[in-house]
């Protein structure tokens, strides 16, 4: 089985949540970013199509933007170090997601 470097980013963002999801006590925000990596890796693997159509509502922008949002909000609420570190890598691999969504559309 060959691993494509594609798939890297949404297996990351795909731990970091699960590990998200284990540490943390609220987990609303926790449950949002399993579920938007989950369905980024599931994109990224062709297991389904992108259901929106609208240039506005693109997967970048959508899973990119639940990503970032969820990291900012556990990151700030927290202080345990692995609970930073995950929310850390979300929050950046959600701003990645988001910026070159952007550039698409610009």
């Amino acid at each position: 089985m060959k691993i494509q470097t594609t798939n890297l980013l949404p297996v990351t963002a795909v731990v970091s949540s699960v590990l998200l999801l284990l540490a943390g006590k609220k987990r609303v925000f926790e449950i949002i970013a399993v579920a938007a990596s989950a369905a980024w890796l599931l994109l990224e693997l062709g297991v389904f199509a992108w259901p929106l159509k609208n240039a506005n509502l693109s997967p970048g922008i959508v899973i990119g933007g639940l990503l970032l949002l969820s990291g900012i909000v556990v990151y700030l609420g927290t202080s345990n170090k692995r609970e930073v570190t995950a929310a850390t890598v979300i929050a950046i691999l959600g701003g990645v997601l988001v910026v070159h969504a952007l550039a698409l559309l610009g």
